[in-house]
């Protein structure tokens, strides 16, 4: 009589879906049948809740247990009614039975006959069966398994919790982890830029100490030749005006060359201040541009680039110029690294603009440009396309984030594929602590 014997506890219902997978009964009985034979079907199965009452093969309804007993219980009812057809039985049901699809959803059909009448709500329902025959379910089973089921769905919640709880613990951990490799990889660039910087300003200040050398030299070997004269008393007036001419250019060579080597060590030293430092002061940004473009170009001469920079005098700015510096030279050092085919060499603009309250500072090259589906990536932490090439990604990356965190501004960018590239960055000019 049972269509799933083989489910002998409830452990094992994490499969069941839909109510006709659970323990359904198959009791039916004929309407002009006596009610003998419904008490004597109940009677040898005493775990059926209910049999199927059909007519002419048809159902026509659902006789109970507790309807049957109820009846047969009272004063003289097993008398009068065990030898009478089941119609007097039936006369005492005031509803059809509910009937729910074989491939109602658990849950739909706990929602479902909960919803009738207080009276009825844990009395069996029938479950239409493919071939449209009808079997017997027991509400408190259909109760049993669907809590069941929210049990394991509640553990698999709370599985699935710890999980989540795990995972956010180890993405934590891997994001702090990302996070010093960022910082460390971040100060290894300030550092390379640090050293590049001191390696351009050291082969610049060359030239100047080394012309200051060369006259320092001729001017003393010809100092020890004008003594000699004077000891040996052979001094003349020609070798006296000879040696102070010599004497004059020597002096203004010296001065010139070791004054610009000066200015150029100047340079250097403020800006690696500031880069280092990463402190807020007031400068002005030409000014500052001219020194640190002036750190930059012997790099760039190397590569055969041009850096030119145009910018309006007299803008005062209350921020942070290491920031900007490294901004200004990442953005150089890109256009370096990319911008250009090997072998090939171009010009490099900064071009700056008063905007009252704000300026704007454009880094442009003339350039290969950058390609459409790599524009929406540039930002992006660690993407190059130079991997391998000495290429950390890195670059653009902490330049967003300096424009955005540091110096309060924004920053664009515009490239047209054989035309160049332009990042324009708009600042203000008071940065607030």
């Amino acid at each position: 009589m049972n269509s799933m014997s083989d489910i002998k506890s409830l452990d094992a219902i994490e499969s069941i879906a839909t109510v006709g997978d659970l323990e359904l009964w198959d009791a039916t009985i004929d309407v002009g049948e006596l009610t003998l034979a419904a008490e004597k079907m109940m009677t040898a199965m005493p775990e059926l809740p209910a049999i199927v009452v059909l007519k002419h093969g048809k159902l026509i309804a659902l006789m109970t247990r507790r309807t049957l007993f109820s009846q047969l219980s009272r004063p003289l009812g097993r008398d009068i009614y065990l030898k009478r057809p089941i119609t007097e039985i039936l006369v005492h049901l005031d509803r059809a039975p509910v009937v729910l699809p074989h491939d109602m959803p658990i849950a739909s059909g706990v929602e479902l006959v909960l919803s009738r009448s207080a009276s009825v709500a844990y009395e069996p329902v029938l479950v239409s069966t493919p071939g449209n025959p009808h079997r017997v379910l027991a509400i408190d089973l259909l109760l049993r398994v669907q809590s069941s089921l929210l049990d394991q769905a509640m553990q698999a919640k709370d599985n699935l919790l710890a999980e989540v709880q795990r995972t956010a613990v180890e993405l934590r951990t891997t994001l702090d982890q990302f996070n010093r490799a960022r910082d460390r990889l971040v100060q290894s660039e300030k550092m390379v830029a640090l050293g590049q910087l001191v390696a351009g300003v050291a082969h610049e200040i060359n030239t100047p100490i080394g012309v200051a050398l060369t006259a320092a030299t001729h001017l003393g070997e010809r100092t020890q030749a004008f003594n000699q004269l004077v000891a040996n008393g052979q001094l003349k007036r020609s070798d006296l005006q000879s040696y102070t001419a010599l004497a004059q250019q020597s002096t203004e060579l010296l001065h010139f060359n070791l004054q610009r080597a000066a200015q150029l060590i100047q340079s250097f030293k403020q800006v690696a201040v500031d880069q280092a430092s990463e402190q807020r002061r007031n400068f002005d940004l030409n000014d500052y541009l001219e020194q640190l473009i002036t750190s930059l170009r012997p790099e760039a001469r190397k590569l055969g680039h041009n850096i030119l920079l145009t910018c309006p005098e007299a803008i005062a700015m209350s921020s942070y110029p290491g920031a900007l510096a490294q901004v200004i030279s990442n953005l150089i050092a890109n256009a370096m690294v990319h911008a250009y085919p090997e072998g090939s060499s171009g010009t490099i603009r900064v071009i700056g603009h008063d905007l009252g309250e704000m300026v704007s500072l454009a880094v442009e090259d003339d350039g290969a440009g950058i390609p459409e589906e790599h524009r929406n990536r540039i930002y992006d932490p660690f993407f190059t396309t130079r991997r391998g090439s000495g290429g950390s990604g890195l670059g653009l990356n902490i330049v967003f984030n300096i424009v955005h965190e540091t110096l309060h501004g924004e920053i664009a960018c515009h490239s047209t594929l054989g035309h160049g590239t332009t990042f324009t960055i708009t600042l203000p000019r008071v940065v607030t602590q």
